[in-house]
């Protein structure tokens, strides 16, 4: 697997992760991931010692665009900006059918569980204690059986869009952990990231294109 390069300078590297590979290593090492194939492939194209350095992950199942470091130096301020927010995420999502305003937002606190059944860690929301978790969503396009809601999280909680999502009764189709309706993989992309480049001071925009998948799925709803 060939993995498409969506942009690179001499700081930074942005690639375009599939559905259904983990953005890291796991705790079982035969396990492919998103990370180690990358990494692999620039230094099977470009010699060995090229450099790599991971700074977020996406969810196994959710597909879009994802940066890394490409040097020592870019290290620092790639974190800093993650850390304080400073990059802007958006989000793409199928999600089941239900009348929603065109924009509205989420506000509210997470905590971790483990659900007794699925034997997974899962977010819920919380009147007290938690995480804050502040998201804003716009419904896109609406179809027969769905949405197309385009979905930018202020914060960077586990599964945020998520139980977000269906916490409202708009379970994004595919989703394994909450109430949702069935596909073939979680209909979740990152579609977009935008920041200020920390060396060059300019205004960067970096896409990937919704995958053929959900293209294809889009037109069934």
């Amino acid at each position: 697997m060939i993995f498409k390069i969506l942009f690179e300078d001499e700081y930074f590297l942005a690639a375009e992760k599939p559905a259904g590979l983990p953005s890291q290593p796991t705790v079982d090492k035969r396990r492919p991931d998103f990370f180690t194939l990358l990494k692999k492939q620039l230094q099977t194209e470009r010699g060995a010692d090229s450099y790599l350095a991971l700074h977020h992950r996406l969810d196994r199942d959710t597909s879009g665009v994802m940066i890394f470091a490409k040097s020592k130096t870019a290290n620092e301020p790639l974190a800093k900006m993650f850390k304080k927010h400073l990059i802007q995420k958006t989000y793409l999502c199928l999600t089941q059918f239900r009348k929603t305003p065109e924009n509205w937002e989420v506000q509210n606190h997470l905590a971790e569980t483990r659900d007794p059944v699925l034997k997974k860690m899962k977010m819920h929301s919380v009147r007290s204690g938690g995480d804050k978790a502040h998201t804003l969503f716009r419904r896109i396009e609406t179809y027969r059986k769905g949405l197309l809601i385009e979905a930018k999280p202020r914060t960077g909680r586990m599964h945020q869009i998520r139980v977000h999502l269906a916490e409202e009764g708009l379970g994004i189709y595919g989703d394994d952990i909450y109430p949702s309706p069935k596909a073939p993989r979680l209909m979740l992309h990152a579609l977009r990231l935008e920041f200020t480049h920390p060396f060059t001071q300019q205004l960067m925009t970096i896409e990937c294109p919704l995958p053929e998948d959900m293209e294809h799925f889009k037109k069934s709803l």
